[in-house]
């Protein structure tokens, strides 16, 4: 990607963590309880279509000045994938979701050390059926299709001219600071992680949708069931308690086996990621032979000669060699320093403002 586009990305992004952090801010001060009993669910709504998912689409389309339908589609990863690929995805959410309790419990128990308490939850009494849906609309849907495009889709791939590996950490941790709690951020930033490396080795974005979404829709789930008194968790972190040596080894052992199957799922992903991608290439190059055929037959006898049925030929193409071939002819931009400077302006002001942000809510956890 361009330096131009990568600055037009994380000035796009800074913009939405200023708003972002705006809203919060006036959240904690009331200012939005004029929208009555649903008003956190008008408030989410509206952040997640309006600020995180349209707004970041409409600058870019703005900004880039390209054909925006066909481009911006293809540049936040939209691309189709398998039914084995939506099945792969589902079982790595489960999976992760049991991994992050692990690790959300693990963050908690060191903070709490420090004197941290969390916020008070809802109580048991609110839980209906009908809160559950727009639980699962507000918590789950929303945030998986808006929070992917915003983090998966335009900041990964804005964000390409730093390299791979830097690109998906960035993505990753900006990802757990725009959660704005000392809580998830730290949980959020290893499933951003992952979730990264989970869009790049799967070429699409809709992966990493489907386990957010199961994530966020299984978490959904447990509260409601606890709210209506059934405690399946709780029971299994008593047993543990009551138990220790025997606890902490299934635990362990539990542990090692989730990120076993989480590690072979996600090999199945890429496997079959690669097999579609190679299928695709493999079309259009026989399409494109079939056409160079057509044409060639075509001038044949428009010259009045005899049509000569092509030899079928073989070729071999050694994997390293492509490889080589292929990065000799990526033009590289001439350096900008000017504009480099902007972008890591732009990228730490985003991680400064938020990373205040977070720090303030450890704060106020240790004063409650």
């Amino acid at each position: 990607m361009s330096k131009k586009l990568c600055f037009n990305v994380n000035l796009i992004y800074f913009i939405v963590v200023c708003l972002f952090i705006a809203i919060r801010i006036c959240s904690s001060l009331n200012l939005f309880s004029f929208l009555g009993e649903y008003g956190s669910y008008y408030l989410g709504i509206i952040i997640q279509l309006g600020l995180i998912f349209a707004l970041p689409i409409f600058l870019l389309k703005r900004l880039d000045k390209g054909d925006a339908k066909t481009d911006t589609k293809d540049f936040l990863g939209y691309n189709k994938i398998s039914k084995k690929m939506i099945f792969v995805s589902i079982a790595i959410g489960v999976a992760v979701f049991l991994v992050n309790i692990y690790v959300s419990t693990f963050f908690n128990s060191i903070i709490g050390l420090f004197g941290y308490k969390s916020a008070e939850t809802a109580t048991a009494g609110t839980a209906t059926v009908g809160k559950l849906f727009l639980d699962l609309f507000c918590t789950a849907v929303l945030p998986a299709i808006c929070e992917e495009t915003l983090h998966r889709g335009m900041l990964l791939a804005g964000n390409s001219c730093f390299g791979m590996t830097k690109t998906i950490v960035i993505s990753g941790v900006l990802f757990g600071l725009l959660h704005l709690n000392i809580e998830q951020f730290f949980y959020a930033s290893i499933i951003g992680v992952f979730l990264g490396y989970v869009c790049f080795v799967a070429n699409s974005i809709y992966p990493c949708i489907i386990i957010h979404f199961m994530n966020n829709a299984l978490s959904v789930i447990i509260s409601f069931a606890s709210a209506r008194g059934v405690n399946f968790i709780s029971n299994i972190v008593n047993f543990f308690l009551t138990n220790p040596v025997i606890g902490f080894i299934m635990m362990l052992l539990v542990l090692i086996l989730l990120l076993i199957i989480i590690y072979e799922l996600t090999l199945i992903l890429m496997k079959e990621s690669f097999k579609q991608q190679f299928g695709k290439k493999k079309q259009e190059i026989a399409n494109a032979a079939i056409r160079e055929q057509f044409f060639n037959q075509i001038d044949a006898i428009k010259k009045d000669e005899k049509v000569v049925e092509p030899q079928k030929r073989v070729i071999y193409i050694d994997a390293s060699e492509f490889i080589e071939f292929m990065q000799k002819q990526k033009v590289e931009e001439p350096p900008d320093k000017v504009l480099d400077l902007k972008i890591k302006v732009l990228l730490y002001g985003s991680f400064i403002l938020m990373a205040i942000v977070t720090f303030m809510t450890f704060i106020w956890g240790l004063l409650r």
